[in-house]
């Protein structure tokens, strides 16, 4: 079976065999979790994290009132718990979406990649550091943009995120996250991200058949609402060589 997770890396980094080998132990305990069920709850203990083989998991901090402030969400190919590595209890929950299959290992398994294989580490550092400049996008569009902007750069992050492990992935793809979740992300009610997408798509920015959406002009969107895909590229020329 093909490794969403290595094809993730190996986006940004032609892995060489002997990397590829070393991922493969993250991925030898497959789990499935049914949609709806929590892997992690925030406040857990334990060293585990995962690398999400299928399906789609969002992370969420609750709130005093109930309310949920929705993070991330991880695609095919993500590592889960990363987050909670420089801590002993995990800051945030994760929850499948849909019907997903998760494999378990310790952290000290990313220690013996990250001995044996700096590149990798290296690799993993940048990927680290591209999910909080994209959170950080997404905070300054929740604190300086108005709704429609939100949900458009929402929508622009998720196709980026795609892209990453699946190349048949053009400007189309399904959204299986609903307007609560949306509203969730972005700081809006979901009957607000209800009337953000209908105008939306009565501009001609984008296009919607059910769960499917199609971005129509993807640059003249994102200029709209001053959206970096900061997924598409990295600068790797820094990077220790590969192990022999």
């Amino acid at each position: 079976m093909s490794s969403c997770f290595v094809e993730k890396l190996n986006h940004h980094l032609l892995l060489t065999d002997a990397e590829k080998r070393a991922l493969a132990v993250l991925e030898d305990n497959p789990e499935p979790l049914d949609a709806g069920k929590t892997l992690v709850e925030e406040g857990d203990s334990g060293d585990g994290l995962y690398v999400l083989r299928e399906g789609l998991l969002l992370s969420a901090s609750l709130l005093k009132g109930g309310e949920r402030q929705i993070l991330r969400i991880y695609h095919s190919g993500d590592l889960v718990g990363t987050t909670g590595i420089p801590w002993r209890r995990a800051p945030a929950s994760a929850t499948a979406i849909v019907d997903s299959v998760v494999c378990h290992f310790p952290r000290a398994a990313l220690r013996e990649i990250f001995i044996a294989h700096p590149r990798l580490a290296a690799l993993f550092y940048s990927i680290g550091m591209i999910e909080n400049v994209a959170l950080s996008d997404r905070l300054k569009s929740l604190g300086r943009t108005e709704g429609k902007a939100r949900v458009a750069a929402f929508l622009l992050e998720m196709l980026g995120r795609l892209r990453i492990t699946d190349r048949n992935v053009t400007n189309r793809y399904d959204l299986r996250l609903t307007q609560a979740d949306i509203g969730d992300a972005v700081g809006l009610t979901p009957v607000h991200v209800n009337r953000m997408l209908r105008e939306l798509t009565e501009e001609g920015c984008i296009l919607r058949d059910g769960r499917s959406i199609a971005i129509a002009d993807e640059q003249q969107l994102a200029e709209y609402c001053e959206f970096i895909d900061r997924y598409r590229d990295i600068d790797t020329s820094w990077f220790p060589p590969a192990s022999a």
